[in-house]
């Protein structure tokens, strides 16, 4: 009577096991047999992978894995970093999960899987069908729509792994309280204890500003981003350098996305298409570009109004089609806008009256401290207030859909929450403000600080403050051309025409004048003059 063969006991164990860092009461990992034939091996492997192991964006795979790393000031920060599954790294990742062995044989040698194997499960079907998909990536807990009640609708957290009804997978990498929700008016007071000190454009005061609000709708917007179909483009336009306009943008990205990642402006519409449609097979909720120099690249509208983009990928000709609900953000200085930018854009104006390298800022804010955790955690809270308050109120649509046509739901969502907080439209019609700068700018400073030292008070040792005096177009050019300036602030054969468009730029800016009085310049509210206000507005320095 022949003996039967039994298993080693060391057959029984996975590798973690036999080299003694694993426990040996540890579950066995499923046993997969190499010698099937490819359809067969290929759903064997689909079938015994562990859930929440591997995701597909598209056609990548990818796994999801989370650290925490200290930064440079000593803080530890949590982080998801995302890893691409190609066939060289699957032959080990997939070690960690199963077995594989030469024949059906439970004494069988075990074997590796090699690349051209994996290639052939990485593209097959039954993976591909096993396999989660991912539409996003979030840090962070943000608001989706939840169930409709009595015909309303509703809004949850999406929950904290990934969720199958939305496709989007959530960690809860800066962790904050969802069961507490502020008034928004205590949220609105913090708000503008945090942003006062920017130089917004309007001056009918912060919840009356049309900038403001457009400010807290992107915030609210990039929040609410699951709940809002298409998003439009975003400008930070502002009068001079240094104006804070990239801060900003960080500060409004800085709840979702932590520490943006910031984009220079590419020279070339090429070199921007690329870089655009990269970001956009890579799912990025948004791109950050910088000193923008015009908006008058085709393909900057194209991917602000486009729901799908179609592009070459990079280094070869195949053809890609990608969903578009990337949002655009741009910085820039004096930005001509036109009225077919305006319909698709969302405009916040800075306009520092004074020169933006000498204002006086009592609470500096920097880009670090918006990346903080903690930082994070009571921006995020106060968005969830803002939120909720809206959703409590049955999500009302307190800004119609046509406030911005091409982009309802972000109206509807991300204004109605601005709105309801508080603050006035942020579709409420926008003011022109632009300003000059570089040599003629600084001439054209010089210029006026000039002519505004000749004015003096009808005797002498009298009060400075509010004298004010008008100047022509005329007279203004004829005071260039006796300091020899004329040239650098006007251009072409129409000298006074020339320079009346660089003066109606610098309407109402305050600058100083040679004998040390701030004054301001024109008034910003007038379509066009011919005739300047010069105003002193404070006394001359001793």
């Amino acid at each position: 009577m022949s003996r039967q063969k039994q298993p080693s006991a060391a057959a029984e164990l996975t590798d973690g096991q036999i080299l003694g860092y694993t426990p040996a009461t540890a579950p066995k990992l499923p046993t997969v047999n190499f010698r099937l034939c490819d359809a067969a091996l290929c759903r064997a492997v689909a079938a015994n992978l562990p859930p929440d192991s591997l995701y597909r964006m598209d056609d990548t795979y990818l796994t999801i894995e989370h650290e925490s790393r200290v930064d440079q000031k000593g803080e530890t920060v949590r982080c998801l970093v995302r890893r691409p599954m190609s066939a060289a790294r699957f032959c080990s990742w997939i070690e960690g999960h199963m077995r594989f062995r030469s024949s059906a044989d439970p004494e069988a040698a075990a074997v590796s899987l090699n690349k051209a194997t994996a290639e052939k499960i990485l593209a097959s079907d039954a993976l591909r069908a096993a396999v989660p998909p991912i539409r996003e990536i979030c840090d962070v807990r943000l608001p989706v729509w939840g169930p409709e009640v009595d015909g309303r609708r509703t809004i949850r957290l999406a929950p904290v792994g990934y969720d199958p009804a939305t496709r989007i997978y959530t960690a809860d990498s800066v962790p904050w309280d969802s069961s507490k929700a502020y008034p928004p008016q205590s949220i609105a007071k913090s708000l503008h204890h945090i942003l006062h000190e920017f130089p917004w454009s309007e001056e009918e005061g912060f919840m009356r500003s049309r900038s403001v609000a457009c400010f807290i709708a992107f915030m609210a917007g990039q929040f609410a981003r699951h709940l809002i179909d298409r998003h439009p483009l975003v400008l930070f336009n502002a009068n001079q350098p240094g104006s804070g306009k990239t801060l900003l943008a960080c500060l409004g990205l800085s709840p979702t996305v932590g520490n943006p990642d910031i984009t220079p402006f590419s020279k070339d519409d090429e070199s921007l298409r690329k870089m655009l449609f990269s970001q956009l097979l890579a799912h990025a909720p948004y791109v950050l570009i910088d000193d923008l120099t015009t908006l008058t690249s085709p393909t900057i509208n194209q991917f602000a109004t486009s729901s799908t983009i179609t592009d070459r990928l990079l280094g070869g000709n195949a053809m890609m089609r990608a969903e578009n609900r990337m949002q655009i953000i741009g910085t820039g200085n004096n930005l001509a806008t036109t009225q077919d930018v305006e319909r698709r854009a969302l405009i916040i104006d800075l306009f520092v009256r004074e020169k933006a390298t000498e204002r006086d800022i009592e609470r500096p804010l920097s880009a670090y401290l918006f990346a903080r955790p903690a930082w994070r955690a009571g921006m995020l809270q106060a968005l969830w207030s803002l939120t909720k308050a809206w959703a409590d109120a049955g999500c009302p649509d307190l800004v119609k859909g046509t406030a911005m046509p091409s982009f309802e739901s972000f109206a509807e969502v991300a204004g109605s929450i601005t709105v309801n907080a508080g603050f006035i439209s942020p579709f409420t019609k926008r003011e022109t403000v632009t300003e000059g700068g570089d040599m003629r700018g600084r001439t054209l400073e010089m210029l006026l600080a000039a002519i505004a030292g000749s004015i003096l008070p009808a005797q002498e040792g009298g009060p400075h403050t509010g004298l004010t005096m008008e100047f022509k177009v005329a007279e203004i050019l004829e005071t260039a051309a006796e300091q020899g300036w004329d040239d650098i602030v006007t251009t072409g054969k129409d000298k006074a025409k020339s320079l009346g468009q660089q003066l109606r730029k610098l309407r109402g800016r305050i600058f100083r004048d040679t004998l040390g009085r701030r004054f301001e310049f024109g008034r910003r509210k007038e379509a066009a003059c011919s005739t300047y206000p010069f105003r002193i507005i404070s006394e001359p320095m001793r």
